[in-house]
């Protein structure tokens, strides 16, 4: 494969690796996401077609025709959906992109081609809601880097092409003779790795240090199209969680510490409190009324006890109010935004604004998980006969399941409360007669879900284990309400984080059982849904990706809390803190060397007298202070040898006497005949080139050696930078060459 091929199949592929970053994103509809397989394509055909045979490209009028048909797709676009005007100018720019494709390309078409895929780039890092967009950014940034190393070479090919040589723009196609044979071998692999790997590393330090103010970042900051959360809202149908259950889409990332800021691993498998249903009519549970879900309250930061969990959460941008937590909550605080404050009525943790973007926020938990939650009130203070709303018709059928199986427990109060509700759990949960699935299938329609599943189907996910649970309890007079949250998570060991997605979507029951110190709520906590066959379906939703988890929730680290999230706290917490108490460490420890540098010196060159010169000590003074003044004098010296070779300017290099170089002094004293000089700002190549034109333009005594400037200039570039040596039958050559030329030219004045 000759260089010209690499060039442009490299090219193609960046441009693929652009069109991905911008289409690459769940949020997008099926059509758009095949975008980069579209782009993959018309480049492979191109590279086929017209890259190899002009004749197939596209007429001048047939392109632009093409451009303007793009404008109205764009139109309609815009109009389908107003709210996403700059991902229908992305869009356009792939329609741009396609149309470019089958033209001839000169060097300026594919500038233009690079900034197409880089505005593309731009637009998919300011409106994807992908995970995997920073995997593709850096792809893309990668691949940018060669592809201009290998533009560059092209273009001054192509400059230099006698077909093209003066007659601009510069068509870039596939030369008759490859000007870069042999040229991608190892050492040539390995210096665009160096650049690379430098390039890395210059912008990472100046990313890193680039001085930031206290608050979000200007990516972090911007407006992002929010996610919708099924499940959260004011109603719930039974079956919507089946929709999220199989979906890898993280809804926020996780980070434990104790109160002292130490990492800690999670506790256990953490439920994720978020809204509560109260109200159930056919298949459908509805929150509490819009009135009494208006009051909230804070939390009071004293008094906070020091074996509490603290919870740094990054909840990703989505349409819903509530905010998720381990119960009981003790403590909430945001970052840069209003702290999160509970609903007194319901217990759910919700967002003080509704500004759009994600919401970084911290939670203080009681490690207790039966610990009473402070500021929710009795439920005797609101409608407390919404605990126990429950159809005539459903409850005469589920009221003998619930005694039956509860029929064995005599305990009067709040433990035989308690222990009616265990039952019921247990019942569900441990007996193996239900099983858990996300595949729901009506067998009788024309019952209630809850009783089909209770009776005929006995599998489901968690919303019909939670539902049954909580309508059982009802039909034996216990007040309950269903929570919807997230259970667990994806621990990473590397990050020290928790990914909780979509998959971990769960469902639970909180129970009243009764009112502890200063008339708080006691809930109890009930989840009926079979530990080990949830668990399993879990595990299975990712499919291969699942396997390397680790690895991609460790790139997705780096990009939320490094790249999007290195605001001015973090880059003080990480850098900047680090850096000054090293600095004043080490300005302690050379306070303490001077303090005894100064001891040691003071007894070291403390004589008494002349005589006590003459000593041990007295040598060694002598010594230090001869070679310190020896090393004065030669550091004096070399410094005035560099400083008198820098005003007599360059000498003669020893490469001047390699024989290219020598060859092409020759060459250069011949050609001066025709008054034709290198100047400064000319390559020897072009030189060459010019010189080649000289020749040919004085006649047919000349026209045989047109070529020796372009051989005597290759065998110099092979020598002065290849690090070559030519062989002795190229100097016998190339010597016999030049004598060709010397003949041909008119003798020296």
């Amino acid at each position: 494969m000759n260089s010209y091929s690499i060039y442009r199949g490299s090219f193609y592929l960046m441009l693929t690796v652009a069109t991905a970053a911008l289409s690459g994103d769940s949020s997008e509809a099926p059509f758009f996401r095949m975008y980069p397989t579209f782009v993959a394509l018309a480049g492979l055909v191109a590279f086929l077609t017209v890259d190899r045979r002009r004749r197939l490209a596209l007429s001048r009028p047939v392109a632009n025709f093409l451009a303007a048909l793009t404008i109205v797709l764009l139109y309609f676009e815009y109009r389908f959906d107003e709210d996403q005007l700059i991902r229908a100018l992305g869009h356009w720019l792939v329609y741009l992109q396609l149309i470019m494709y089958f033209q001839p390309k000169t060097a300026k078409d594919d500038w233009f081609l690079f900034l197409l895929g880089l505005v593309q780039v731009l637009i998919g890092a300011v409106v994807s809601q992908s995970d995997r967009i920073g995997l593709w950014l850096f792809a893309w940034a990668m691949l940018a880097i060669w592809v201009l190393g290998q533009f560059f070479l092209q273009r001054e090919a192509a400059r230099f092409e006698p077909t093209t040589s003066g007659a601009g723009p510069w068509v870039l196609r596939p030369a008759v003779r490859d000007p870069y044979a042999g040229l991608l071998d190892l050492p040539y692999a390995l210096s665009t790795a160096r650049v690379l790997v430098t390039t890395l590393t210059l912008g990472g330090l100046i990313f890193l240090t680039l001085p930031r103010q206290a608050g979000a970042t200007r990516l972090q900051s911007r407006a992002q199209q929010a996610r919708h959360l099924t499940g959260f809202d004011e109603e719930v149908s039974l079956g919507q969680f089946g929709e999220i259950l199989e979906d890898e889409t993280v809804v926020m990332t996780v980070e434990f510490t104790d109160m002292e800021g130490k990492t800690i691993p999670p506790p256990g498998e953490p439920l994720w409190r978020g809204v509560t249903m109260l109200r159930y009519e056919s298949g459908r549970w509805r929150r509490q009324s819009r009135n009494s879900s208006q009051q909230y309250v804070g939390f009071s930061n004293r008094n906070l006890s020091p074996r509490l969990i603290r919870q740094k959460i990054k909840l990703e941008a989505n349409d819903s109010p509530t905010v998720f937590a381990i119960r009981p909550i003790r403590s909430t605080s945001a970052i840069h935004r209003l702290p999160p404050i509970l609903n007194p009525v319901d217990g759910t943790l919700q967002r003080s604004d509704q500004r759009p973007g994600p919401y970084d926020y911290e939670i203080l938990s009681d490690p207790d998980p039966n610990g009473l939650q402070t500021g929710e009130l009795p439920p005797d203070l609101f409608r407390s006969d919404y605990l126990l709303d429950i159809p005539n018709s459903l409850k005469a059928r589920l009221q003998p399941i619930a005694e039956h199986v509860v029929a064995a427990i005599h305990e009067k109060g709040r433990a035989g409360t308690e222990a009616r509700a265990r039952a019921l759990e247990s019942y569900l949960r441990d007996t193996h007669q239900f099983k858990y699935s996300l595949r729901m299938e009506v067998e009788d329609p024309s019952l209630d879900p809850v009783v089909d599943f209770l009776v005929n189907q006995k599998e489901g996910h968690c919303e019909y284990f939670a539902s049954a649970l909580a309508l059982l309890l009802r039909s034996i007079e216990i007040p309950t309400r269903v929570v919807n949250g997230f259970k667990g998570g994806d621990w990473n060991g590397i990050t020290q984080t928790m990914n909780v997605r979509q998959k971990h979507a769960h469902s639970w029951v909180e129970a009243f059982i009764g009112l502890g110190p200063e008339n708080a709520p006691i809930w109890l906590t009930l989840d009926p849904t079979p530990g080990e066959e949830r668990e399993e379906s879990v595990a299975k939703v990712g499919g291969l990706a699942g396997r390397f988890r680790t690895i991609t929730d460790l790139v997705r680290h780096i990009w939320v809390f490094y790249v999007i999230g290195y605001d001015g706290d973090r880059q003080n917490r990480l850098l900047y803190a680090p850096m000054q108490q090293m600095i004043n460490w080490a300005k302690e420890k050379y306070i303490e060397l001077g303090a005894l540098l100064r001891r040691g010196l003071a007894v070291l060159f403390r004589f008494e007298d002349i005589s006590s010169f003459i000593s041990i000590r007295g040598f060694f003074v002598s010594f230090i202070i001869l070679t310190l003044l020896a090393g004065v004098v030669h550091a004096a010296t070399h410094l005035w040898t560099r400083l008198s070779r820098w005003l007599r300017g360059p000498g003669v290099e020893s490469l001047s006497l390699t024989a290219g170089i020598l060859f092409y002094r020759r060459m250069a004293q011949l050609l001066s005949r025709l008054d034709l000089h290198r100047t400064p700002t000319e390559t020897q190549g072009e030189f060459a080139v010019r010189a080649a034109r000289a020749l040919a333009a004085q006649g047919e005594g000349t026209l045989a050696v047109v070529d020796v400037p372009r051989e005597v200039v290759e065998a110099f570039y092979r020598v002065r930078f290849g690090h070559l040596d030519l062989e002795t039958e190229s100097l016998q050559e190339l010597d016999a060459r030049l004598d060709s030329l010397e003949a041909s030219l008119p003798q020296k004045r």
